[in-house]
């Protein structure tokens, strides 16, 4: 009895010294991830946790300048914690935008950074002006931006004076092919990678209920922007849209081209006579009501030196006249 008392006892202490080893290999191994698990957390960004994959969004790779348009290699992926709401994570989507103040080395890229406005969308040589529209100069409010339209003018005849003949009314095609910025409350799409800015999510609200438009904007070639101005004053505008793929405009050579307001100096060399056909330079010289009408005119008037004629007597007798 004392014997198998004394096997049983020394197998407990095996038991227990099996069980005990068992226990120290569990905890060794419980605890490695726990550390590894540790270090990986310290060496993430703030705010990030374990299991969230990073990101790569566009940053500056150097300072990048106000106004001056983004080239590739100024541009570099860093890694991120997670999508900034207005960033980027193409660097082709921000090269050739503006930023609108200057960015320092390594700032990530925001839309709120960079120049989106209606400005952004023209071409070289182009104007954005504002024209007055309604449902029947519109189109019937079918216009859209990123439509080409032609402009129309209507001119009112003038209030005739006694003995003077009524003018009539007059409609021609002022301008042709214009890019439409912006039509009411309605502007050009935004990049995709910023469609679910505050700023366009506001512009979605606006477009469910869009109120009546009032305004177009219009693209303008620098040239033809003292015509559209005027014929917005002097008459009525209408906008004709057109097709996309339609490229027919007006040849003006044919027709005589009205005088300016401002008479170009008489002693100007051929460089800058050939310089007075430059859109700008025609833009400063300016256009008036006749010349917008189609009226012929010699440019200022000049002063004439009334002409003296000598003094006349006339003496009538009965149904005679004599002259003295």
């Amino acid at each position: 009895m004392q014997k198998f008392t004394r096997i049983a006892a020394l197998l407990l202490v095996v038991v227990a010294v099996i069980l005990a080893i068992a226990a120290f290999s569990l905890g060794r191994r419980a605890a490695r991830p726990a550390v590894v698990q540790a270090g990986t957390n310290a060496a993430m960004p703030a705010g990030h946790t374990a299991g969230t994959s990073t990101v790569s969004v566009v940053a500056a790779a150097g300072d990048l300048p106000a106004g001056q348009p983004i080239a590739a290699s100024s541009l570099h992926l860093v890694p991120a914690a997670q999508k900034l709401p207005d960033g980027y994570t193409a660097i082709d989507a921000v090269v050739g935008d503006v930023p609108l103040v200057d960015i320092r080395k390594d700032t990530p890229i925001t839309a709120n950074l960079l120049a989106h406005g209606v400005a952004m969308a023209l071409k070289p040589g182009e104007r954005a002006l504002a024209v007055p529209v309604d449902e029947q100069a519109g189109a019937g409010n079918r216009v859209l931006p990123g439509d080409y339209v032609d402009v129309f003018l209507s001119l009112k005849p003038g209030t005739a004076s006694y003995g003077q003949k009524k003018e009539q009314t007059q409609t021609r095609l002022l301008l042709s092919r214009l890019r439409v910025l912006a039509y009411g409350s309605r502007d050009l799409p935004r990049p995709a990678e910023v469609s679910d800015s505050a700023s366009d999510k506001a512009a979605k609200a606006t477009s469910e209920n869009p109120p009546q438009p009032r305004t177009a904007v219009l693209a303008v070639p620098v040239g033809e922007v003292d015509q559209l101005l005027l014929g917005a004053q002097d008459g009525k505008l209408a906008l004709a849209l057109r097709h996309p793929g339609d490229d027919g405009q007006p040849d003006r050579a044919l027709f005589p081209q009205p005088q300016h307001v401002l008479a170009p100096l008489a002693k100007l060399d051929a460089g800058q006579r050939q310089a007075l056909d430059l859109p700008e330079n025609r833009a400063f010289a300016g256009i008036d009501g006749e010349g917008l009408a189609g009226k012929a005119h010699a440019g200022p008037a000049t002063a004439r030196r009334p002409v003296r004629t000598a003094p006349r007597v006339e003496i009538i007798r009965g149904t005679q006249a004599h002259s003295l």
